[in-house]
């Protein structure tokens, strides 16, 4: 989405500033068991259906659209006078955003590959195809 077309957010007051760090950090907390359990899966996709897989894809599309306004937040915050502990609360935020970038477009690169190899895709197909499927390396054999 190009800036010039973002919603304003409701910017956040100083006082929310914990708040906000701790859901940030619960979020990036998540987003790592996210990033691990779909790492295994790519293993042994035919495990997953087409709705986790979706699932997934959208909710972590969004987490993605909505970095922007995290960061905007902590850059509105760092241009206010700020303790010591606010000032390296926001140090940590734009660290943890940092991180949640490249984090949040892997999960969706792999959920967008594994969106074909769910149970759905593998039972739709012909023995013919999946064989092919396997034999290519386009598929895991389901061992």
């Amino acid at each position: 989405m190009a800036q010039s077309n973002r919603p304003t957010p409701n910017w956040q007051p100083l006082s929310m500033l914990p708040m906000l760090a701790d859901m940030l950090s619960a979020q990036v907390e998540e987003v790592d068991t996210q990033l691990e359990s779909l790492r295994a899966a790519q293993a042994r996709p035919h495990v997953l259906d087409d709705y986790t897989v979706g699932r997934v894809l959208k909710v972590y599309g969004e987490q993605q659209d909505f970095l922007w306004v995290y960061e905007a937040q902590v850059e509105r915050w760092q241009q206010e006078s700020l303790t010591d502990q606010q000032r390296q609360q926001t140090a940590q935020m734009a660290a943890q955003l940092t991180q949640l970038t490249p984090k949040l477009k892997e999960i969706l690169a792999i959920a967008e590959d594994l969106k074909d190899k769910t149970i759905e895709s593998v039972l739709g197909k012909s023995d013919l195809e999946v064989a092919l499927d396997v034999l290519s390396g386009k598929l895991k054999p389901p061992i």
